[in-house]
């Protein structure tokens, strides 16, 4: 009997994030908001043509390195239920884990976010933030209940699809570099980030490469990557809802920052149900 060899796949690398984001377009829909901290729209780009060698092997390394990295910081603002929410904090590439700061930008109100690929925790009151800046160091409340744990729901909310995309730019290998030069990816243009020289690149559509379009402009992506010489993220850009605007996260270095460890030792030390 003859049997179909499976299709190549992308998957677990820059096409996971383009999936998870997919997940989440259909029920965020339209939000009367969106670009906040926009990059741009979803036209075409003139300038748009697959990856070279170099390239594809340069993103393979993209999620690596912040798994390398460890710690570093994140900051974007998204609309999202009609509200608009400025989030200031970190990820942890390594642990997979997140921490911030989420202010309501109408009334200024704020609450912390932690959170995995699978559950959010928030934590409301007083300590919600550190001088206005990243949360405090290290986080409050992890011996008394005081956090709510929820399910991660990308398809129903655009903060979710966010935070469900950042905890998955690590990884502990390098991508297939071969899988992302044969992919729909694109090198879009040359950019700058606060000054730094960046390439601009548009993440895979999904992780069947048979699935793509082999004259793909970049404008079906839903994720754009800015990344450096070294070919470290200095700035993500996710399409979020129907309208084709782009929503903005932009990533730093955070030195000596450590708070996986609070939380991986509250969770064991919370009595089992």
């Amino acid at each position: 009997m003859t049997r179909t060899a499976p299709a190549p796949r992308v998957a677990a690398g820059a096409a996971a994030v383009a999936l998870a984001l997919t997940l989440g377009l259909g029920a965020c829909g339209s939000d009367g908001a969106d670009g906040a901290g926009s990059g741009g729209s979803a036209s075409p780009t003139a300038s748009a043509r697959p990856l070279t060698t170099d390239e594809a092997q340069g993103l393979a390394t993209m999620r690596f390195q912040n798994y390398a990295a460890g710690v570093r910081t994140v900051r974007f603002e998204v609309a999202d239920g009609g509200r608009s929410y400025a989030v200031d904090g970190w990820v942890d590439f390594a642990a997979h884990l997140g921490y911030a700061v989420a202010r309501e930008t109408s009334s200024g109100e704020a609450g912390l976010l932690a959170w995995t690929s699978q559950t959010v925790s928030t934590f409301d009151g007083a300590a919600a933030s550190d001088d206005g800046g990243k949360p405090p160091l290290p986080p409050p409340g992890l011996d008394d209940a005081a956090w709510t744990t929820s399910e991660l729901l990308p398809e129903r909310s655009r903060l979710h699809a966010l935070l469900s995309v950042l905890v998955r730019l690590g990884n502990d290998r390098p991508d297939n570099p071969v899988l992302l030069q044969q992919s729909d990816a694109r090198w879009l243009r040359a950019d700058s980030v606060d000054g730094v020289p960046v390439q601009v690149l548009a993440g895979p559509t999904s992780d069947d490469v048979s699935a793509q379009d082999p004259d793909a402009d970049g404008s079906a992506a839903t994720v754009r990557y800015w990344v450096d010489e070294s070919w470290r993220i200095l700035r993500l850009e996710a399409r979020l809802g129907g309208s084709g605007d782009w929503t903005a996260v932009d990533l730093g270095t955070a030195e000596g920052v450590d708070f996986a460890d609070a939380f991986h030792a509250a969770a064991q030390a919370a009595p089992t149900p």
